[in-house]
C-alpha cells in the first residue's frame, strides 16, 4: 500500500462516513470528487453473476477508483467500547447496562436499543460520526 495525500473536502469525508454507517460501499474518484455508493452486502458478499445489472454496471465503472468498505463488526465493537469508556461517567449506572449490551451476541443491536432512548443518544451519534470520519481518512491515506 502506498501513502497518498488525497485532497478530499471535509464535507465529502462526512458524507462517506454517513454512507458506510448505513452499510454502503463508497467509491470515490479523487480527481473529480465524484462519489458512488453501493449496498455493502451486494458488493462484498454477493456473487457477481447474481448482481442486479445496475449494480454490476456500477461496480465495473467504479472499481478502478478508491473504495471504502463499511467497518467490520470488530471495528464497530471497538467504537462502542471506546464510547462507553470515554463518554459515560463512572458514576452513571447506565454504563453497566451498556457494557452488558455489548457483551451479548449481536452486540450492536443491544447497544443501539439501550442508547436510543437514553440521554447519551446524541453524544453517541456525534462520537460515532467522528470515529467513522477518522476511519475514512485512514482508508484514503493508504488507498492505492
Amino acid at each position: 500500500m502506498t501513502n497518498k495525500n488525497y485532497n478530499i473536502p471535509d464535507q465529502l469525508i462526512t458524507e462517506i462516513a454517513q454512507e458506510i454507517d448505513m452499510g454502503m460501499v463508497c467509491f470515490i474518484n479523487p480527481e473529480t470528487l465524484e462519489l458512488e455508493s453501493i449496498l455493502g452486502n451486494s458488493y462484498i458478499y454477493g456473487d457477481t453473476e447474481e448482481f442486479n445489472q445496475e449494480i454490476f454496471a456500477k461496480v465495473n465503472k467504479w472499481k478502478k477508483y478508491i473504495h471504502i468498505k463499511p467497518l467490520e463488526s470488530r471495528e464497530s465493537f471497538l467504537i462502542m467500547e471506546k464510547f462507553i469508556q470515554c463518554c459515560i461517567p463512572d458514576k452513571d449506572r447506565f454504563k453497566e447496562e451498556l457494557w452488558n449490551a455489548i457483551s451479548r451476541p449481536k452486540s450492536f443491536q443491544h447497544f443501539k436499543i439501550r442508547i436510543d432512548n437514553s440521554r447519551y443518544r446524541q453524544n453517541w451519534f456525534d462520537f460515532k460520526q467522528e470515529e467513522l470520519e477518522k476511519y475514512v481518512r485512514e482508508q484514503l491515506r493508504f488507498a492505492e
